[in-house]
């Protein structure tokens, strides 16, 4: 076999299964984390997306949070956005991509279309997973290096293997749906940058594109025997950093989806580490924010930049700003989606603290990356005692799992702020982890 075979061997083995139940208990779990995400996001731009949605028409599929249906890829393409626009959806810090909402939207449109129960959708959504974390990892950090957003490019491929294996693909047309992704795959990490507020937009094409690839396989069309180590082909196009073993399931037999992480806080993922140092300070001490001095943070230095500001102009601010998320974290005791208001935003008592803490890049800190992202935040009394706590992982990695409860309570925050009711998200938190029929169903309790 050639790499793409290598490859494709890998996704349909493991697609073959037989999957493990714990597994498929992950699945259910980014499933949850996404829906969250994608009906919070949903109500944060639905202007934006209906009015996008009124230029198509269509009935395949439910655009979530919108009370409507739409056509089989742009439902999927209004999800994908809808996912990452409050960026709370789950990724991978060694393939840098966003998972669930390059994946899972494009899998629940055509499982609902195709009128396909849970157990489909659960397949779908692991080999998904699998196939872009794999890839993630091959080719980074050149891929990165080059100016592509992962999770636009390898979120394509995520996209199309998930519906392959959903669709229950054979090895020739899983081959065709890898190179259709292959050729499909797009985006660029200038879109993150300043007032752009397209980089979910890299998150929707993606999953779009994700089905328009397979439904390329499904229709019998046939690619090139080597889409990926071709001497015009992926690999080559798209990085210079290529790991091709990382493919192969003679080297890692494991299910990458358990190597996820998640979202406990409702910032920048940088953030997190900060955030959860200081608040095992201040919890594992007894401290009062009201008698600290000042907050020192030594990180990695990626996660300096761009995050270590004190002026808080805007939320889109604070939720970059890991002063202020800290500040946010030990005045308030909380820093979920519902602490992030303009009365937030203008608190006397946050802003003081915010003042007070200083973000600083340690060397040491920094070698670690990416196999540790981890942060050392020492919290000074104005009686000049000082307290610090080093957290080689944020909470929500895999080192440091989020707990049922914990995805459970963010659920349910993140759709009450969309409007739902706390009865109708019990409703659908149970059908998550639970339900095993028609998709359909879950996706009427969406809309």
């Amino acid at each position: 076999m050639n790499l793409s075979d290598t490859f494709i061997h890998t996704l349909y083995t493991l697609k073959e299964g037989p999957i493990p139940n714990e597994v498929k208990e992950e699945a259910r779990k980014c499933l949850l984390d996404e829906v969250g995400a994608m009906l919070v996001g949903a109500k944060e731009i639905k202007e934006r997306l209906s009015s996008y949605l009124s230029m198509f028409s269509g009935n395949d599929a439910t655009a979530v949070g919108l009370g409507c249906k739409a056509s089989l890829q742009n439902a999927a393409l209004v999800n994908g956005i809808s996912g990452h626009a409050y960026d709370f959806d789950d990724g991978h810090r060694f393939s840098t991509v966003h998972l669930g909402s390059s994946i899972i939207p494009a899998v629940l449109a055509v499982a609902e279309k195709e009128n396909l129960v849970m157990d489909d959708v659960l397949r779908g959504i692991i080999i998904g997973y699998e196939a872009a974390i794999r890839m993630g990892n091959c080719i980074q950090p050149g891929h990165r290096g080059r100016g592509f957003h992962a999770s636009g490019t390898v979120g394509t491929i995520g996209a199309a293997m998930g519906v392959a294996a959903l669709l229950d693909f054979d090895r020739q047309q899983f081959k065709t749906a890898l190179s259709a992704a292959c050729t499909s795959a797009g985006g660029i990490l200038e879109m993150q940058v300043g007032r752009s507020t397209l980089k979910p937009f890299n998150i929707g094409r993606a999953t779009h594109d994700g089905i328009t690839a397979a439904l390329a396989a499904k229709a019998g069309f046939v690619g090139p025997d080597e889409p990926l180590e071709g001497e015009f082909g992926f690999f080559r196009a798209y990085s210079d950093t290529c790991k091709p073993e990382v493919l192969s399931l003679e080297n890692n037999k494991n299910y990458n989806i358990c190597g996820c992480y998640h979202k406990p806080y409702a910032s920048c993922r940088h953030t997190h580490g900060p955030v959860f140092a200081a608040i095992r300070a201040a919890e594992d001490n007894n401290v009062n924010w009201r008698d600290i001095e000042n907050i020192t943070v030594d990180m990695y230095a990626q996660g300096v930049n761009g995050h270590d500001h004190t002026d808080i102009p805007s939320i889109v601010s604070g939720k970059m700003s890991t002063p202020y998320c800290i500040a946010m974290a030990l005045v308030t005791g909380k820093i979920g989606i519902s602490s992030y208001t303009e009365e937030a935003l203008n608190d006397p008592d946050i802003l003081s603290l915010t003042k007070k803490v200083t973000v600083n890049a340690d060397e040491e800190i920094t070698s670690w990356v990416p196999k540790k992202r981890a942060a050392r935040v020492s919290v000074t009394l104005k009686n000049k005692q000082t307290f610090t706590f080093q957290a080689d992982y944020a909470l929500g990695e895999p080192e440091l799992p989020m707990s049922i409860e914990d995805f459970c309570s963010k659920t349910t925050e993140l759709g009450m702020s969309a409007g739902k009711t706390e009865d109708e998200m019990k409703k659908i938190i149970d059908m998550i982890l639970t339900f095993d029929g028609n998709v359909a169903e879950l996706m009427k309790t969406l809309a």
